[in-house]
């Protein structure tokens, strides 16, 4: 994230942090709504094709019109501008975003700390190799299988070294932060609200933590969890976005600093190095919006599987605990992996139903990537100032 700027490389791993932990808060906070009705969208748009609806279907053939009557009855998608009204409606827009904005802070403070100390950490892996060959002579035998395999797995360039502290600092982000995210889904996906008009006060909302509780008693310990080696796969999505906006980071950077030192040859002046080039909040805003942006589109049905295969499974409880021991529908089944649920929506919709609630993530996600990266890159400025003026 970093590389490029010798500001930014003196600080801690916990400036950043700090840095991104604020961003990743702010980002959420603002463009909570839209993450809402995303995933409004999708549990609607889930429900609606069920293959209940289609065992139903099929059943109503035998009296003629009947199944014609039931699909003009059958309930249309849901779109967002609709959605946004309803949950405006229901004063229900900022449903759980406490939950989502403590679960962002402490999940942008882990992902920008593993990531520097990752980074660093890979990148003296590096340069150590040949060091040690050098000065331990004599430790050479002990060591010699040891370095040989540093040499084997760590990249040689420093974009690939780029992209594997990314990716490493997703798989560190997602068994941290695993149990948070899928108690803040809960939230977001329950209906807690009450009709406009209606004199009733709304059940309290639970918190994140009494949430967590939650499921840890009903469902088990391990249940918090539920899902890692699925989010794993969706490690990619961070991996991509960080290791893009880094590479356009330490390119206009450069750039930046060839620039500066050929105007100091041109005056005659002389750089005294402690001239420090940053971006500005409008590079931030649009390299952060264009990483994010690619990141999305190419792991986009991923997101949408995952998504998809939580609601499938609450169904399938709910149907379960409902039923009352009547056969007379086909019973619902939960989808057995991600390529399964992927290759029956492909089936239901086609290829663009993969992709099904995309326009609201594609505006939630990269307007708050790109928020994300600009509070950050300000705060770490100021971090950096208050940093050197007490030194």
């Amino acid at each position: 994230m970093t590389a490029g700027n010798s500001s930014a490389q003196t600080l801690p791993a916990a400036a950043h942090a700090v840095a991104g932990a604020v961003g990743g808060a702010f980002a959420t906070w603002m463009f909570y709504p839209l993450e809402l009705i995303r995933v409004e969208v999708q549990k609607k748009g889930n429900t609606t094709t069920s293959p209940n609806s289609e065992s139903d279907e099929c059943t109503e053939q035998k009296d003629g019109n009947t199944a014609k009557e039931s699909q003009q009855k059958m309930p249309r998608s849901e779109s967002d501008l609709e959605c946004f009204i309803r949950l405006y409606k229901q004063q229900a827009l900022y449903r759980g975003a406490s939950s989502m904005v403590t679960t962002m802070l402490i999940s942008s403070f882990i992902t920008f700390y593993a990531l520097e100390v990752t980074r660093k950490s890979l990148s003296m892996l590096q340069k150590g190799n040949h060091q040690q060959k050098q000065r331990h002579v004599r430790q050479m035998q002990s060591l010699q299988k040891h370095i040989k395999f540093l040499e084997y797995i760590l990249p040689q360039s420093k974009m690939g070294m780029s992209l594997l502290s990314s990716t490493l600092t997703g798989i560190i982000n997602v068994f941290l932060t695993t149990p948070l995210w899928n108690g803040t889904r809960r939230i977001m996906e329950s209906d807690v609200h009450v009709a406009p008009g209606s004199p009733k006060k709304p059940l309290r909302e639970p918190s994140l933590w009494e949430m967590m509780n939650h499921i840890s008693k009903d469902e088990g310990v391990l249940q918090l969890w539920h899902g890692t080696w699925s989010s794993l796969l969706l490690v990619s999505n961070p991996a991509i976005q960080y290791f893009l906006y880094e590479q356009i980071r330490v390119w206009v950077l450069g750039i930046k600093n060839d620039r500066y030192h050929r105007r100091q040859l041109v005056h005659g002046s002389r750089d005294n190095g402690h001239k420090i080039l940053q971006l500005t909040a409008m590079e931030a805003f649009a390299f952060g919006a264009f990483a994010k942006t690619i990141a999305t589109i190419v792991t986009y049905p991923l997101q949408l599987a995952q998504v998809l295969i939580r609601l499938r499974k609450n169904e399938v409880k709910n149907a379960g605990a409902s039923s009352n021991g009547q056969d007379d529908q086909q019973p619902l089944k939960e989808y057995g992996g991600i390529f399964e649920c992927l290759y029956q929506q492909y089936t239901r919709g086609g290829f663009t139903s993969l992709f099904q609630g995309m326009n609201s993530k594609m505006l939630q996600t990269v307007g708050q990537a790109a928020f994300t990266f600009l509070t950050y890159e300000q705060t770490l400025k100021l971090v950096g100032k208050v940093i050197e003026s007490s030194t």
